[in-house]
C-alpha cells in the first residue's frame, strides 16, 4: 500500500467517527485491541475461551476484561479500586512508561460502559492519558512525523501517543492535529519496513528487534481493531515475525548475535511477539515456539496478551517432525540481507547466518560478508561484547568494527575512522569504512533511504541458491562496505553441504595497493589448535604470544561439545597467525594516526560489574566524551549469554598482490569427529575450488565473472558430486571426462581417452550439479552448448 492510500484510508475511517470531538459514548466501546464482532479477538469468541476455564491476567486490565466477558461487577470493582488508588507517572522515561500507559488506555476502553465508573474518576483518567499524549506529541521526535523512524525508540513513543489517544476519542475532546500526527508516523514506520525487513529479521539486532516490534504488533492491533485498516494486510514484515524467531534462533534457543545484540535472553517482549504471530497468522510452529520449546519467557509484556493472543485453536507442530519440502532449510530475509541455513531443528543442528546487506542504523554493525556457526557450540562467532550503554572504548575500536567479525581486513595505513562528527577518532581495524556521522544515525524514511543509497548500500547478496537435502549456495558483494580508496572488490561465496557438515567458503579480494595487508578472519571461544609449529611474534609484556604459522594446512576451533576443522587452501602462499588469549582477546591492528599493522593495541572488555574510570589519559577522555563531564563510573553490564570469545585465526597471503583469493573447506561437526576427511585444492582454466573427499567437488569462477567453459583436474579421491556455480544459467553444457596425462594410479583412464561425456542444464541462478560414483583421476572439461 502506498504512503497516499494508508492515510487516506486512516482519515476516511476516522472521518467516519466524526473525528476529532465526539460526546460520551458517541463512539463504540471497547475497541482497543478486542471487538464485539472480530475475527481474532471478538467478544464471543473471548468469552468461549473464558468458558473454558482460560482467564485474563490477574491485573488492572485483566479485571476489566474478565468483567466484559462475565458481566460480574466484582471484576470492574477490583479494577476501578486499581485506578482510584493510583495514578499513572508522568516523570518516567517515555521509553518506559509506554506499558503503562497502554495498560491504563486498555483499561479506560473497557471498562468506558461500567456504570460504577463515576464522570470523575473518568475525568481524570482521561486528562492523565491525553497529558501523556500530549507531552509525547510535543516532542521533537514528532516535530516532522514523516521521518519518524523505525527504530526501537520511536516506536514505543509511538505506541505511547496511540493507545492515550485512541482511549479518550470517544470519551474527550483532543487536538485536532494528534490523529494526523499519529498516522503520518505510523505509516511512514510501516513504509520504512518495507525496505528494511519485508521478510522480517532486523537491522539492529534481534535485542533491539524484540523491543521495536513488541510495540508495533500492539499499535497495529489497535489500529486495525480501532480504523478497521489492519497494517497486517499491507505489510508483509508483520507475518514474518514467527518466522524470523524460527530461522534466527540458535539450536540452543538463544539469538542471532550480528549486531548490538547486548542481551541474547528471550525476554516479555520476544513471547508477545510471537504470540502475536500465533493469534494473527494461526502459525502452528511459533504456537511450538510460544509453548513446547522452552526457549520463551513466560511472561508477557502485556499480561493480559496471553489471554488474548495465545489462541488455543492453535495447534503446535515440532519442527522436527516437518520434512524440508514442507519446511525449508534457509531463510533469506530480504532488506537486510541476512541469510540463515541450517539442517533441522534439533538441539545438535548446525546453524549458519551469513550477513551482506545495506546499512541501515547505529546498532549495526561494520560486518558485511561475515558468517557465523553454531553446533553443539559456538564455532565462529560474532565476537567482543556490547556495554550497557553502547558506546564505550572496546565497542568503538573493536566490537562493532570489522576485526571483530569473520570477513575480510584491507589495511591501508592511512585510512581514518572516527566517532559520531569526528569526534573521536577511531583506531584503525583495517576493515569497513565508518567515516561519517551517518555511522551513528539511522534510516529516516524510504525517501532518506534513496537520496543516500550510493553511500550506505553497502553490500547484497548477489545470487542464492537452494536445493532442498543437496545444497545451499550465495554470494555476497561487499565491494562498497570498504573505502573506495583501499578495495576496488570483495564478494564472498559459501557453499553449504548438509550431509556432509562441509561448508566452503571462497573469497575475491582485490585491493588498490598491493602494499595494503590482506586479513581473513575467524573468531571462536578457545584456542584453536594449529597442524604445524608456530613462530611466535613479540607483543605486549604480559601479554599472550601471537603465533605465526607459514603455510600452515588446517587448524581446528572447539567449544561445547562442538568441533570446526579448517582446510586452509588458497592462497598458495599463506601465514596463518593465532591471536588471542590474555592480552590479545580483542587486538585491533592499527592506531588511530596512521601508524603500520601492528602499531595497535587491545582493547578490552569493560568490567561486567562496572568499574572507576580508567587512569589512562585517552582512556578517561573517550568515557567523558561519549557520555559527559559529569561521568565517573563505568556501569554494570548484564552479560547473560553473551559469548564474546578471545581468540581468532588470521590467513594473510605470503607475497603481496592486489589481487587475491582465499579459499577454506570447513568441516563442522561434534569433537573428534572432524578432520578425517582430504580436502584438496583444484586449481584449474577459469575455475578453482576444492574436492571433499566422500562428498562433493565444489568449483568457483576463477576470473570473478560469469564463465561459459573451464576444465579442471580431478584428484585421486573418491567424491560423490560436483558442482559448478559462476555459470550462464538455465544453460546446456556438456560435461567431458578423460584421463589424464599424467597419473600414478594403477586404474586410472589413459591420457586423452573419454571416459564419459553428461550434457547438464544449469540452473537459473548459473549452478549446475551432477552425482556419479566415479570421479577419481580425470580430467574435467565443460563448455556451454
Amino acid at each position: 500500500m502506498k504512503r497516499r492510500d494508508f492515510i487516506a484510508a486512516i482519515a476516511a475511517s476516522a472521518l467516519a467517527a466524526k473525528w476529532p470531538a465526539l460526546a460520551q459514548g458517541s463512539a463504540r466501546s471497547p475497541r482497543l485491541l478486542i471487538a464485539e464482532s472480530d475475527p481474532f479477538t471478538g467478544l464471543s469468541l473471548l468469552k468461549a475461551r473464558y468458558s473454558a476455564r482460560r482467564r485474563p491476567s490477574e491485573d488492572m486490565e485483566g479485571w476489566a476484561l474478565s468483567w466484559l466477558l462475565t458481566g460480574d461487577d466484582s471484576f470492574a470493582e477490583r479494577a476501578i479500586a486499581e485506578m482510584r488508588s493510583k495514578h499513572i507517572s508522568p516523570n518516567g522515561k517515555p521509553s518506559r512508561s509506554w506499558v503503562d500507559y497502554a495498560r491504563w488506555s486498555l483499561a479506560f476502553d473497557w471498562l468506558l460502559s461500567y456504570r460504577g465508573f463515576e464522570s470523575a474518576l473518568k475525568d481524570r483518567v482521561a486528562r492523565e492519558l491525553k497529558d501523556g499524549a500530549a507531552d509525547m506529541v510535543s516532542t521533537p521526535d514528532f516535530s516532522d512525523p514523516t521521518e519518524l523512524a523505525y527504530h526501537n525508540y520511536a516506536l514505543r513513543y509511538l505506541a505511547l501517543a496511540a493507545f492515550t489517544t485512541a482511549a479518550v476519542e470517544s470519551y474527550s475532546s483532543l487536538h485536532q492535529s494528534w490523529r494526523s500526527t499519529i498516522s503520518k508516523g505510523l505509516t511512514n514506520i510501516l513504509e520504512t519496513t518495507n525496505v528494511v525487513t519485508p521478510d522480517g529479521s532486523y537491522h539492529e539486532s534481534m535485542d533491539y528487534m524484540r523491543i521495536t516490534w513488541a510495540s508495533l504488533t500492539l499499535i497495529a492491533e489497535l489500529e486495525r481493531t480501532t480504523t478497521g485498516v489492519d497494517p497486517a494486510h499491507h505489510f508483509p514484515v508483520f507475518r514474518n515475525m514467527g518466522t524470523t524467531y524460527f530461522y534466527k534462533l540458535l539450536p540452543d534457543g538463544t539469538p542471532s548475535r550480528e549486531g548490538d545484540n547486548e542481551y541474547p535472553v528471550l525476554d516479555s517482549r520476544d513471547t508477545s511477539v510471537l504470540g502475536y504471530a500465533v493469534n494473527r497468522f494461526k502459525d502452528p510452529y511459533s504456537a511450538w515456539l510460544l509453548r513446547k520449546s522452552g526457549f520463551f519467557a513466560k511472561q508477557w509484556v502485556l499480561p493480559v496478551l496471553e489471554f488474548l493472543w495465545d489462541d488455543p485453536e492453535v495447534t503446535p507442530r515440532d519442527p522436527v517432525l516437518a520434512s524440508e519440502e514442507e519446511l525449508p532449510r534457509q531463510r533469506y530475509f530480504a532488506g537486510v540481507g541476512h541469510l540463515v541455513m541450517r539442517d533441522g531443528w534439533k538441539t545438535d543442528s548446525t546453524w549458519i547466518e551469513f550477513d551482506c546487506g545495506p546499512y541501515y542504523a547505529k546498532h549495526q554493525h561494520l560486518d558485511q560478508n561475515q558468517f557465523t556457526i553454531y553446533h553443539n557450540g559456538y564455532l565462529a562467532i560474532d565476537s567482543g561484547a556490547d556495554y550497557t550503554d553502547t558506546e564505550s572504548p572496546h565497542y568503538l575500536n573493536y566490537y562493532r568494527r570489522t576485526v571483530a567479525h569473520n570477513s575480510i581486513l584491507v589495511y591501508d595505513p592511512a585510512e581514518k575512522f572516527f566517532w559520531s562528527d569526528n569526534v573521536v577518532p577511531a583506531a584503525n581495524d583495517g576493515g569497513q569504512r565508518m567515516d561519517s556521522s551517518r555511522y551513528w544515525n539511522t534510516i529516516r524514511s524510504p525517501e532518506d533511504w534513496n537520496r543516500t543509497r550510493d553511500l550506505w548500500d553497502l553490500g547484497s547478496i548477489r545470487v542464492l541458491d537452494y536445493v532442498p537435502g543437496e545444497y545451499h549456495y550465495a554470494m555476497g558483494d561487499a565491494s562498497n562496505a570498504y573505502s573506495g580508496k583501499k578495495l576496488r572488490h570483495f564478494t564472498r561465496e559459501l557453499l553449504y553441504v548438509p550431509r556432509h557438515q562441509v561448508l566452503f567458503v571462497f573469497d575475491r579480494v582485490v585491493s588498490t595497493d598491493p602494499s595494503f595487508r590482506k586479513a581473513w578472519l575467524l573468531h571462536g571461544v578457545n584456542q584453536p589448535s594449529v597442524d604445524q609449529p608456530s613462530v611466535d611474534q613479540g607483543d605486549a609484556p604480559g601479554a599472550q604470544p601471537v603465533q605465526e604459522f607459514p603455510n600452515a594446512k588446517s587448524f581446528r576451533f572447539k567449544d561445547g561439545s562442538g568441533e570446526l576443522f579448517v582446510h586452509s587452501l588458497l592462497p598458495a602462499q599463506r601465514v596463518v597467525t593465532r591471536r588471542g588469549g590474555r592480552g590479545n582477546e580483542f587486538y585491533t591492528p592499527g592506531d588511530d594516526h596512521g601508524g603500520a599493522w601492528g602499531s595497535g593495541e587491545n582493547w578490552p572488555l569493560e568490567p561486567a560489574e562496572g568499574a572507576p574510570l580508567p587512569d589512562d589519559p585517552k582512556l578517561r577522555r573517550m568515557w567523558k566524551l561519549f557520555w559527559g563531564e559529569d561521568f565517573n563510573k563505568i556501569l554494570s553490564s548484564n552479560r547473560k549469554n553473551v559469548v564474546p570469545g578471545s581468540w581468532r585465526i588470521e590467513v594473510s597471503p605470503a607475497l603481496p598482490s592486489e589481487e587475491d583469493v582465499f579459499l577454506h573447506v570447513l568441516e563442522i561437526g561434534d569433537t573428534g569427529k572432524t578432520g578425517k576427511r582430504r580436502a584438496e585444492l583444484l586449481d584449474g582454466v577459469h575455475f578453482q575450488g576444492a574436492a571433499f573427499e566422500r562428498g562433493p567437488i565444489v568449483l568457483f569462477s576463477a576470473t570473478g565473472s560469469i564463465a561459459s567453459s573451464g576444465e579442471v583436474s580431478l584428484p585421486d579421491m573418491a567424491c560423490e558430486s560436483v558442482i559448478i556455480t559462476n555459470l550462464q544459467p538455465n544453460c546446456v553444457y556438456e560435461l567431458n571426462f578423460g584421463g589424464l596425462n599424467i597419473s600414478t594410479a594403477p586404474d586410472a583412464v589413459l591420457p586423452g581417452v573419454a571416459a564419459r561425456t553428461e550434457r547438464v542444464r544449469s540452473n537459473s541462478k548459473g549452478v549446475l550439479r551432477v552425482q556419479h560414483s566415479e570421479f577419481a583421476n580425470l580430467r574435467l572439461r565443460f563448455a556451454r552448448v
